[in-house]
């Protein structure tokens, strides 16, 4: 939100303004100038290309653990995905049954050419506060790590959180959350395994 403000505010003084000074810079900076700026961080980079993989419907089975070494809790939902903003970010809505209640979520991802970092938010509805996230690719485009602090509505306080997608292949991947357990430990709190239904 902070980045969209700064984006259309600087989309209209380049589009609008005189030329103005920059800030930290003696000299002034032209319209022209002020358009390459912003569109260094505006348009898709080879980074964005990762985000294609998650585009179609996907079958979901879920584990989820309450706590370490218990039995976990299993369900199955489904996931479909598209790219929009022409491939700047890929939008994923889910939908599956959790403690025998209709579950929604909706997820947005992209690549921040401004922090050089993939950045997620999730919200659902079961919960009323946004889940953000900030993640990196590994070289081989095999392992995308994300981490966060969340709230933590158990405790109060917010939690550190991990999540690991792992792709088996293009149309498998692996997706599991650690969460801190009662011992300061990192335990899995959650493991799907995707499966790409075959387009239609």
């Amino acid at each position: 939100m902070k980045f969209m403000r700064f984006s259309f505010a600087l989309l209209l003084v380049a589009c609008f303004a005189a030329p103005v000074a920059v800030q930290g810079q003696d000299k002034a900076m032209t319209q022209e100038q002020m358009m390459e700026q912003m569109m260094k961080y505006a348009n898709p980079v080879k980074e964005h290309a990762y985000l294609k993989k998650y585009v179609g419907t996907w079958e979901a089975e879920m584990k989820m653990w309450s706590q370490p070494g218990t039995e976990p809790t299993t369900g199955r939902g489904v996931m479909k995905a598209e790219t929009i903003f022409d491939g700047r970010y890929v939008k994923c809505d889910f939908e599956a049954t959790m403690m025998n209640m209709p579950f929604r979520g909706l997820q947005i991802t992209g690549y921040d050419l401004f922090q050089k970092k993939y950045s997620a938010v999730w919200i659902d509805n079961m919960s009323t506060y946004f889940s953000p996230t900030t993640g990196t690719l590994d070289p081989a485009g095999k392992i995308f790590t994300e981490t966060a602090v969340w709230p933590d509505p158990m405790t109060g306080g917010t939690s550190q959180v991990k999540m690991v997608t792992t792709w088996l292949s293009d149309t498998k991947y692996r997706f599991e959350m650690f969460m801190v357990g009662p011992d300061g430990k990192d335990f899995k709190s959650m493991e799907m395994l995707y499966t790409k239904r075959p387009a239609m």
